[in-house]
């Protein structure tokens, strides 16, 4: 019985080097198609990196433009403004000297004409600015001021509204 066990355990050492025989076989094909995985991971990843990089500079294209449309929209909004504001004799555009309208020393035309100043002097910031700094700078006041930031955005939305339905 000991010949019959020590037969058995031959032919199963026999066998296993022949699975590990067989194995290295299949390891090969596995690690090829590891391979081939690595490889279509990166064609992949290169090819979002490159469409990444379109979207990206699209944005930054849009950006560019709606910086210069607000810029034009604030130019616009001034000139309306000044014109409305008042006129050179201190009176309120479309008021007759005689009503109760007409003010003295032009102070509403002086509070338009500092206004729109303002609104012109924002204009020509914004076409200078660098839209990254503009972003991280606009970021830290959101984060540091939000009621006073949601003022001035809702303040902007309005003015902007008025002067491009007009």
């Amino acid at each position: 019985m000991e010949q019959s066990n020590d037969r058995t355990l031959g032919d199963l050492s026999q066998t296993s080097g022949t699975n590990r025989a067989g194995s290295t076989g299949m390891s090969d094909d596995a690690s090829m198609a590891q391979s081939s995985m690595k490889d279509r991971a990166r064609e992949l990843a290169g090819n979002a990196q490159e469409k990444l990089a379109d979207v990206g500079s699209n944005v930054r294209e849009r950006a560019g433009n709606l910086k210069d449309s607000l810029a034009d929209a604030l130019e616009t909004g001034a000139e309306k403004l000044r014109a409305k504001g008042g006129s050179q004799d201190g009176t309120l555009a479309g008021a007759t000297g005689s009503s109760s309208m007409a003010l003295e020393d032009g102070r509403v035309a002086q509070v338009s004409n500092r206004v729109a100043g303002g609104m012109d002097a924002t204009a020509d910031w914004l076409r200078q600015a660098d839209l990254d700094g503009l972003g991280k700078s606009i970021e830290a006041q959101v984060k540091e001021h939000p009621g006073r930031s949601l003022l001035i955005a809702a303040g902007l939305g309005y003015l902007l509204g008025k002067a491009l339905r007009k």
